[in-house]
This record gives C-alpha cells, sequence and structure tokens, in this order.
C-alpha cells in the first residue's frame, strides 16, 4: 500500500517566528484530550499484514526510490510521534510552577521544599528532535518550531541544572530560597520560551494526524482488519474533540449529543475491528487491547449518563463535595486516561 501524505500546519517558510503567545496557543498543548498521536506506520503498514504477494522492486529502479522517501518520511514523521506522546509539555509544567511558586517564594516567607522538573524532560526532547530533524524529509510544519524548541531548550538546559543541584542539596534551606527567588523570573522566561514553539509543533502534528488518519480511512478497503483500523483513529480522536467541548460546558445537552453520537460511531469500528481479529489466530495481548478500546467508549458513555442525572450541576452537590470531588473535573480525567490507554493500545503492534 502506498501512501500520500498531507501536511498542513503553520505556513511553509524557512524563517521561525511564532505568531502566537504560549497563553494563546495553549489549546494545542500535548494534554489536551485530542492530542495523542498514532503512529503512522502501523496506519499504512497494516495494509502489508494480508497474504496478497508483495512486488519487490529491483534495487535502484524508480519505485524502490519513490518507496525509499515515502519511508523516510513515515520514519521521521514517527519520530516526531515518539517525541509529542512522550515527551514532558512545558506549557503544563509553566503553569503549574506559575500556581505554586509565586506563594512559595514570596518575600519573608520561609521556603521549606523546592522542586524543578528533571533534566530527562529536557534531555529526551533533545534526543528526538535531533533524530528526526537528521532524517532528509521536509516536513516545514514540524522541523521549523522543532529547531525552535532545540534553541530554547539548549538555554533552559543550564538554568534548570543549577537550580536541580540547588533543589537536591537542598541550598534553599542555606541561603534561605536566596537563588530560588533570583533564578525564578529567568527559569519561567526560559520555559515560556519553550512552550511557545511546543505549542506549534503540537498544532502542527495533530493536523497532520488528523489527516494521515482519515487518508488511512478513506483509502483502505471496506470492511478490511485496516479499515476498522483507521476508522478507530479517526473517530476516537473525534470523540476525544467532542469530549472536550463537553467537559468544558460541564455536560450540557447540546455537547453530549454529537459526543454521544461520536463515540457509537467508535464502538462500531471497535466491533467490526474485533469481528476481524476473531477470524485469525491472535495473540492474547489483543484482549487487553480490547479492554482499552471499549473502556474509552464506556468511560464517556458513563459521563454522558452522569451528566444527564444531574450529576454534573453544582446546585446538586454540596459546596465542600464539589470542591474535594469535583465530578466535571474526574469525569474528565477518567475519559482523558481512557483515550490514553486507547492510544497506547493501538500503538502496539502485537495485533492492531
Amino acid at each position: 500500500m502506498t501512501s500520500s501524505l498531507s501536511t498542513c500546519g503553520p505556513a511553509q517558510t524557512t524563517e521561525r517566528h511564532c505568531p502566537h503567545s504560549w497563553k494563546e496557543n495553549k489549546v494545542h498543548s500535548r494534554s489536551t484530550l485530542a492530542a495523542l498521536l498514532i503512529s503512522l506506520s502501523l496506519l499504512i503498514g497494516g495494509c502489508d499484514k494480508s497474504d496478497a504477494p508483495q512486488s519487490v522492486a529491483q534495487p535502484g529502479s524508480p519505485p524502490q526510490q519513490k518507496m525509499s522517501a515515502e519511508q523516510a518520511e513515515v520514519e521521521k514523521y514517527n519520530v516526531y510521534v515518539k517525541a509529542a506522546n512522550y515527551g514532558a509539555d512545558f506549557g503544563e509544567l509553566l503553569e503549574k510552577r506559575l500556581n505554586e511558586y509565586p506563594k512559595k517564594l514570596a518575600a519573608g516567607k520561609k521556603l521549606t521544599d523546592y522542586y524543578i522538573f528533571s533534566t530527562y524532560d529536557i534531555s529526551t526532547w533533545q534526543k528526538n528532535l535531533k533524530e528526526a530533524l537528521a532524517i532528509e524529509s521536509p516536513m516545514p510544519e514540524l522541523d521549523e518550531p522543532a529547531k525552535g524548541m532545540l534553541e530554547t531548550l539548549a538555554k533552559l538546559a543550564p538554568i534548570q541544572a543549577e537550580l536541580e543541584n540547588y533543589a537536591q542539596s537542598k541550598g534553599f534551606l542555606a541561603d534561605d530560597g536566596k537563588k530560588a527567588r533570583e533564578m525564578e523570573p529567568a527559569l519561567q522566561a526560559a520555559m515560556k520560551d519553550v512552550a511557545v514553539y511546543q505549542a506549534v509543533f503540537f498544532d502542527g502534528i495533530n493536523k497532520r494526524d488528523d489527516i494521515n488518519t482519515k487518508n488511512a480511512f478513506e483509502s483502505a478497503e471496506k470492511d478490511s482488519q485496516a479499515y476498522y483500523r483507521a476508522g478507530i483513529v479517526v473517530y476516537a480522536k473525534e470523540s476525544a474533540r467532542l469530549a472536550s467541548e463537553f467537559f468544558q460546558n460541564a455536560g450540557s445537552e447540546e455537547t453530549a449529543k454529537p459526543f454521544e453520537a461520536s463515540l457509537s460511531k467508535t464502538a462500531q469500528m471497535i466491533e467490526g475491528w474485533d469481528k476481524k481479529t476473531r477470524e485469525q489466530t491472535r495473540s492474547p495481548g489483543c484482549t487487553v487491547v480490547l479492554s482499552d478500546l471499549n473502556g474509552f467508549v464506556g468511560k464517556g458513555r458513563q459521563a454522558i449518563s452522569d451528566a444527564r442525572s444531574g450529576q454534573y450541576k453544582r446546585e446538586n452537590n454540596s459546596e465542600l463535595g464539589w470542591r474535594s470531588f469535583n465530578p466535571v473535573e474526574r469525569g474528565a480525567k477518567d475519559v482523558q486516561r481512557a483515550f490514553g490507554s486507547l492510544i497506547n493500545s493501538m500503538n502496539r503492534d502485537e495485533c492492531i
């Protein structure tokens, strides 16, 4: 099966720029429900699982050269997917820090504990982005923010390293938090610079992912395992986006109906995939995968049921109960975790 990859995202230009602030791009944080991604090799590679004989081009022939270019594109994209799925979300890290540390570092207040994210959070991104950029396959909408991230991560790294040593040695107990207070503005500024480029990167890769999965779904043979596999991704991602709107509106019926309809489409794709895989000798791990797939649909349907029964209305809960056990936040986290499990299962090639 061949694949023509479409691109979508920021304007394709050699000049790197970030037209939006971190706050404006924050919606595209990796932590949003719809941003987890699936490796493209699993979508287009699924067509090679059939028993049909594969033609083999001779070395140096035009078809083989074309496939090499396509494979380079797939390989590069998959490295970017790995970076996006498993790298630290600096927008989220910064938001948490802004909520916590201004109070901790207030003048005259004793600093009794101090924390900073790990060097690993920086090095993981650097490793994956460098690996992707080394693959010769132009992806301007991802390459440009990736280069911007590498530049800003390089500036953040020495600040983080100094403060990590400070935190580990509990230097804040020796100097009463002096260094923490002095370096916090520089730390936050450097984190923000990374987060701005990262938001553009997440936006670009999420748009490309949508196009890839839609193309794989539409080009797959109907009622095939590949068709249902791609369909699960298409409709699960749609459901995740609608879930975000649903929870942002406290489970309003206006947002519940499209969310419910999308979950039904996702369930249909899962049922079709299950039937196709049962026609083959499948790995025992498929049982776990099926549980993860159905778990997402189940959590979504449970959230809709909870909203319709009035659990998402503040007036139906005690003030203390609402503050300590907010049902809307709980439901959103449950669905988000279930979606993460679904995508993680889709990225395992043992039976998908």
